[in-house]
């Protein structure tokens, strides 16, 4: 493609993201669409829901003129979207329902009727509408706010299913691992890119940057082409999201717009380097540029465990919010977590230059640096999140001082009752 209309497409992506956003974000505080303040979240502040819509919409119109996808499929696909959107924001959930269902099927109908027996060849196409299964479900989450995980997890392995079996999976691995691990990777991503949507700009500036990283890393690394486009794209558009979300949030993506992102990037990842039946350092390239999600979604896990709390229920214990209870600002903590991951690119762009021995010690590196702001963090969440042996003392006295007060009080209820008797 021409470098000069992929800039312009690139540009117009970001444009039409930005104004996309905008008019979003009137609608959604006109319809109510949403997310008070409440203890376990961190914002201050009423702000508008459903900022997803606005990059799956903007995505999906820079993909088209990409020619990554078909015209008939971006407008049957577009038009359902708004239609269910509409119906779901007038709070006529079964309409909405159907409609979603409708602009799924519809999607792939036009495929079957566009390519035929090739059908299956149209991986990008395929990759989108696993995506908008995972987005229609992120959207109906951030309209009810009360959809259950498991009903969540089924749509998510769906969409994983359309992905492993059209899309590609990790081919350095025997077959069956292969699609285990490919599984367990999709659904790690998505729900590692949900969870750090938790600060203004953290998960879209994040995935920003990481499908920037992909982007190049296609180009001057694997000579990806369709990757190093659709990552592009991904990218501008996510930027073009980010003034509106970052500082200071006039809208949140949401479950529609976090779960789309983590979907996308996780199968990013798998068409960058995982396709190749050769195993080499390439192969942890896509783990590296995920890195800070990952460690996240790790940290939180260890750490909800060890204080015996639920893994799956929102808090303020995220390493972003420990690092403004280490001193940092909320925009501050975001811009060291921005030059986190830029740095981490850097260094795996290195990785994949460097022979086995440097490249060894250049993750050492990477992993060195996780690992003690891991440690330094876990110090400050203990603090607020682990009893502390005088807390555990005082429970237990009161424990103890309970049991007498039973035990004091029942002879005399006792002697009440035989005086009745």
């Amino acid at each position: 493609m021409n470098q000069s209309i992929l800039l312009l497409s690139l540009t117009f992506g970001a444009i039409i993201s930005f104004i996309v956003t905008r008019i979003l974000i009137k609608q959604a505080i006109k319809y109510q669409i949403v997310d008070k303040p409440r203890a376990d979240r961190f914002h201050t502040k009423t702000t508008a829901l459903m900022g997803g819509i606005a990059i799956v919409v903007s995505f999906i119109v820079v993909a088209t003129l990409l020619q990554l996808l078909p015209i008939a499929w971006s407008v049957i696909t577009l038009l359902g979207t708004i239609i269910s959107i509409y119906q779901l924001f007038n709070n006529r959930r079964v309409r909405a329902y159907i409609s979603c269902v409708t602009t799924i099927i519809a999607g792939v109908a036009t495929l079957f009727i566009l390519y035929g027996e090739n059908v299956f060849d149209q991986k990008i196409a395929w990759l989108f509408t696993g995506a908008m299964i995972v987005f229609f479900t992120g959207t109906f989450d951030d309209k009810s706010k009360a959809m259950e995980p498991k009903v969540k997890l089924f749509f998510q392995i769906t969409a994983g299913a359309i992905a492993i079996l059209i899309v590609g999976t990790a081919n350095f691995l025997p077959p069956i691992i292969s699609e285990v691990f490919t599984f367990f990777w999709i659904i790690g991503v998505i729900n590692a890119l949900n969870l750090i949507d938790n600060m203004n700009g953290l998960s879209p500036g994040i995935a920003a940057f990481t499908a920037l990283a992909f982007g190049l890393f296609s180009i001057v690394l694997f000579n990806n082409h369709d990757t190093a486009l659709l990552s592009l794209a991904l990218a501008a558009v996510l930027f073009g999201f980010l003034p509106n979300n970052f500082p200071n949030a006039k809208i949140f993506m949401g479950d529609s717009g976090s779960m789309f992102l983590g979907y996308i990037l996780s199968m990013l990842g798998v068409m960058l380097s995982w396709e190749t039946t050769s195993i080499d350092i390439s192969i942890i390239t896509p783990i590296l540029l995920l890195a800070y999600p990952i460690f996240d979604v790790t940290f939180v896990t260890i750490n909800r465990i060890r204080s015996g709390r639920p893994i799956y229920v929102g808090g303020k214990d995220h390493s972003s919010h420990l690092l403004v209870k280490y001193g940092f600002s909320p925009k501050y903590a975001v811009m060291m977590l921005y030059g986190l991951s830029i740095i981490t690119s850097f260094i795996t762009y290195y990785i994949n230059t460097l022979d086995l021995g440097y490249a060894a010690t250049a993750v050492s590196i990477i992993l060195s640096t996780f690992i003690i702001l891991g440690f330094i963090l876990t110090k400050l969440h203990d603090k607020e999140y682990m009893p502390s042996e005088e807390k555990e003392e005082v429970i237990a006295g009161q424990e103890i001082e309970d049991i007498t007060n039973i035990t004091n009080i029942t002879p005399n209820v006792s002697k009440k009752y035989n005086k009745v008797q």
